[in-house]
């Protein structure tokens, strides 16, 4: 297979930095890039998480935030709903639970 180049834009220092870091790790830059493509193809995603600042809400104001949001689409949350929620954001090994839960009641109700 033959070889091509990559041309990265980066900053000078964090180029040095990084480089630094590589060679006390026994590696180099283009190894490590060599690396990621290979992730990148086998994954086919990116092999770290990418994502924007967490906002600093409280579980009070984000579930405040939910049910303002769909009580604006007339979708007003029960009490159980709102328990439900919690539940949710401070158990997320649970979450395929409480789906159920959240969707049997639906399809109880029609």
């Amino acid at each position: 297979m033959s070889k091509t180049y990559i041309q990265v834009r980066a900053e000078e220092n964090d180029k040095e930095l990084a480089s630094e870091i590589l060679e006390k790790l026994g590696t180099n830059l283009s190894t490590v890039v060599n690396m990621l493509l290979k992730q990148i193809i086998m994954t086919k995603s990116i092999p770290f998480e990418v994502k924007l600042n967490e906002t600093n809400y409280t579980e009070d104001e984000a579930i405040s935030e939910i049910v303002t949001t769909l009580a604006m689409e007339n979708m007003n949350l029960t009490k159980e709903d709102i328990l439900l929620l919690k539940e949710y954001r401070s158990n997320k090994n649970a979450s395929e639970d409480i789906r159920k839960k959240i969707v049997s009641g639906y399809t109880k109700e029609q």
